[in-house]
C-alpha cells in the first residue's frame, strides 16, 4: 500500500447524490436507564454486534409489529385470526 496517493486527477460526479431518504440513517439523542445500556451492549456483545445496531434492530422490529408486548395481546383476536 502506497503511504500517498495522488488524487489530483478525481473528478466530482455531477449532479446530486442519489439516496433513498427511507435508508438515510438520522442521528438522535437518546436517555437510557444506565442498567438497560449496559444490558444492551452485554446482549450486543454477545451477538457479537455493535449496540447500536441492536437497539436500531429492537426498534424497527417493534415498529414493524414483531416485538409485542406479552401484556398487551388480546387472546381474543388472536384465536379468531386462527379460525
Amino acid at each position: 500500500m502506497k503511504k500517498e496517493y495522488d488524487l489530483k486527477g478525481l473528478k466530482k460526479r455531477p449532479g446530486k447524490v442519489k439516496m433513498e431518504a427511507e435508508s438515510a440513517k438520522t442521528p438522535i439523542s437518546l436517555r437510557l436507564d444506565g442498567s438497560v445500556l449496559a444490558d444492551l451492549r452485554t446482549e450486543a456483545e454477545r451477538l457479537g454486534i455493535p449496540y447500536q445496531t441492536l437497539i436500531g434492530s429492537i426498534l424497527h422490529r417493534y415498529a414493524h409489529g414483531e416485538l409485542v408486548d406479552p401484556k398487551s395481546i388480546d387472546l381474543n383476536k388472536i384465536v379468531k385470526k386462527a379460525s
